[in-house]
């Protein structure tokens, strides 16, 4: 499972997570591929340095099954060359298939923070002509955070309280206040790929030229959208057609970042967002259900 600031590989098992906890990559030696932000937070939480592999958009990485991992740990002539203190991979002949990280950007808030963000709103305009993820970082120092002093008691929710203990606890739950940087990752498995996008923004360009073209797209579906780091003027649904147009129109797309919250915003109404992407013709949104495995063509 995967981040978009965040990779975090030891294939066949991926799995996501917000770079927040340390126990789960010390206990498991996983590889983090993250930010810079991220590695930094992990390398202080007492992830070792060689499970640490810092990206921030550009990069083309060869990843490796757990038995590949564990032969050519047995056998250097198995390892790629390299540095003679530099943690070593397999060699690249060996890989299972590859990831491409890219640049990205993270979504904008709605200033109203509404109870619910239908896909179908159009924003338009916007506060300050300055508006951008700046105020995303701002907010996330001097706002969530401090949710259970700014708010009264008699309306704090039970999603509040369970907020407020989580960052309250800054040696288990390890974060950052700053954005960090937003990342794609597109996977290339043999001729087809899989793209994970996990906040509603991009840049035109990036989206445009990448490639290969993905066969199934992860996207996120919350928020104001963010284009080329500029509030998007119009609805989620919009950016999410268009964003899928550049990709050259994916099989499927997977919604993300949509489900129940435990503070305002608490849910995404994603119906505007399907019909709008799936008029294309060719693109199909998939519903998974929660906790159910599901396995995709790819």
């Amino acid at each position: 499972m995967i981040r978009t600031s965040t990779l975090e590989w030891r294939c066949p098992n991926l799995e996501e997570q917000p770079p927040r906890r340390r126990s789960h990559r010390i206990r498991t030696g996983a590889i983090v591929i993250a930010s810079n932000e991220a590695i930094n937070l992990l390398r202080e939480a007492g992830v070792l340095e060689h499970q640490l592999l810092p990206v921030q958009g550009g990069e083309r990485i060869p990843l490796f099954t757990r038995d590949t991992w564990n032969r050519a740990n047995a056998d250097p002539s198995l390892l790629y060359p390299g540095p003679p203190a530099a943690p070593r991979r397999p060699l690249d002949e060996l890989a299972a298939f590859s990831v491409d990280v890219w640049p990205s950007l993270h979504c904008m808030m709605p200033t109203d923070h509404p109870e619910a963000i239908d896909t179908a709103t159009v924003y338009k305009g916007s506060a300050s002509p300055y508006s951008c993820t700046l105020d995303t970082t701002i907010g996330m120092k001097y706002g969530l955070p401090k949710i259970g002093d700014l708010m009264p008691p008699e309306k704090l929710t039970l999603g509040h309280g369970s907020f407020i203990e989580y960052v309250a606890d800054r040696k288990r739950n390890v974060f950052s206040h700053s954005d960090g940087g937003q990342l794609m990752f597109n996977f290339v498995i043999g001729d087809k790929a899989l793209l994970w996008s996990a906040h509603l923004g991009g840049y035109e360009g990036i989206l445009r030229d990448l490639q290969p073209k993905p066969d199934i797209a992860i996207m996120a579906i919350a928020g104001r959208a963010n284009l080329n780091g500029r509030p998007f003027d119009g609805s989620a649904a919009e950016f999410a057609a268009l964003k899928v147009g550049w990709l050259e129109n994916p099989s499927q797309v997977i919604w993300c970042l949509h489900d129940e919250a435990c503070i305002p915003p608490w849910r995404i109404k994603t119906e505007a967002a399907t019909k709008a992407v799936e008029e294309n013709g060719k693109t199909k949104v998939l519903t998974i259900d929660f906790t159910k495995p599901m396995t995709l063509d790819i």
